[in-house]
């Protein structure tokens, strides 16, 4: 377990906290990596038809509905939406084009109510014709590096880049970090050819089960990720305890702790210049925890709806869904009555690893976590 109380993002000028629409649209995927499960749960499933548009679009409308509850209960300055489209792989959806146009489209009547930022976590693998069609219409651009892709599929990407930068548009390269043999190089190669053409980039380790040691890194890998976190931070990065080593004496860092999937500096027990880019311990069971309030997630191809990608705690403090989109009218209406009756709960964590909510507030306290949570919130609609 942590050895803090407390856990919240950093709150900067140029970094305020938003609420993470995360929607899944299609299952289906043109690279098949090997630290990717297939699988229903997983990610990707190629088997599986690309969901219908029409479905797809009345999602939109739900999700704006949904997230404009929690925006009028928060400070103007939160009041910031990012739609991420992703898959699978996104752009690999046929009517990708359609998507994202009718996304701008059916946000003008909340505009004026809270800032919507379009992005799309992609591979970008994809031709040139394709990206013509949806770039205009997608804020931001994260794109993943895998370097287990094709040197052929690897020239498309850093085309790609090139191509969005050039236009303008924001690209943050997401590089996840294979520790095996050459995949570790042509991940530094990438970081080199990002910082060679001023492309944000983010370094990443992967996640992974405990027995799946595979990608588990070396002492002298595990020393690269130090002195990067190191460079993101204020202060120096606790590898003082010791990190699960397997049987090939490689680090476990999945296992010992993580950082933010966004790169979002975080802060420990109310010390807020005492930022952090890694934090060691990512066990948060029994925790009270506000992820309903920056997140929701979206299975649009058989339509669930959790709180959260990953640890998919519903408000009942259960693993398990809010709802289906073949009932949107029925998880809008018990939202709002517990707004209404200001009878919101702070989910109590059942999970033992916390992979992409680590940026949500949390406290082992619940009423520590709830003075915390006051900047958030310009009203108390807390239960008990």
């Amino acid at each position: 377990m942590p050895d803090f109380q407390l856990l919240e993002p950093a709150i900067t000028p140029k970094d305020t906290v938003g609420f993470l629409l995360d929607w899944e649209l299609t299952m289906k995927c043109n690279l098949d990596c090997s630290y990717c499960g297939t699988g229903l749960y997983s990610g990707h499933m190629n088997s599986l038809p690309h969901p219908e548009l029409e479905k797809s679009l009345k999602t939109i409308d739900f999700m704006y509905e949904y997230v404009d509850m929690y925006m009028s209960l928060k400070p103007r300055w939160a009041r910031k939406v990012v739609l991420n489209i992703y898959g699978g792989e996104a752009l690999y959806y046929p009517k990708i084009d359609e998507i994202v146009s009718e996304v701008k489209t059916r946000y003008e009547p909340y505009k004026d109510n809270w800032n919507l930022h379009v992005t799309t976590t992609t591979n970008l693998i994809l031709s040139r014709k394709q990206l013509e069609k949806i770039y205009e219409s997608v804020d931001e651009f994260t794109a993943s590096f895998h370097s287990e892709s094709s040197a052929a599929q690897q020239k498309l990407f850093r085309d790609n880049l090139l191509f969005l930068s050039e236009k303008g548009k924001k690209v943050k390269v997401i590089i996840l970090m294979h520790p095996g043999s050459p995949n570790w190089q042509h991940c530094i190669e990438m970081i080199d050819f990002c910082r060679v053409n001023d492309i944000n980039n983010l370094p990443r380790q992967l996640d992974h089960d405990i027995s799946d040691t595979q990608f588990n890194y070396t002492d002298e890998q595990t020393q690269w990720f130090k002195e990067f976190y190191n460079k993101r931070t204020f202060g120096d990065i606790d590898l003082e305890k010791p990190i699960l080593k397997d049987n090939n004496n490689n680090n476990d860092l999945s296992q010992y702790g993580r950082s933010c999937c966004g790169g979002r500096q975080l802060c420990l027990n109310n010390e807020y210049k005492q930022r952090k880019g890694f934090v060691v311990g990512n066990n948060f069971q029994d925790w009270y925890c506000t992820v309903n309030w920056f997140f929701l997630f979206i299975k649009q191809v058989n339509g669930e709806v959790y709180t959260n990608k990953d640890c998919k705690m519903n408000l009942d403090s259960q693993v398990a869904p809010l709802g289906s989109l073949d009932d949107t009218d029925k998880m809008l209406s018990d939202l709002r009555a517990r707004i209404e009756g200001k009878n919101l709960p702070v989910i109590k964590c059942a999970k033992t690893k916390c992979k992409c909510g680590l940026c949500a507030p949390k406290s082992v306290d619940r009423d520590r976590l709830l003075a915390a949570f006051k900047k958030y919130t310009i009203t108390d609609v807390f239960s008990g």
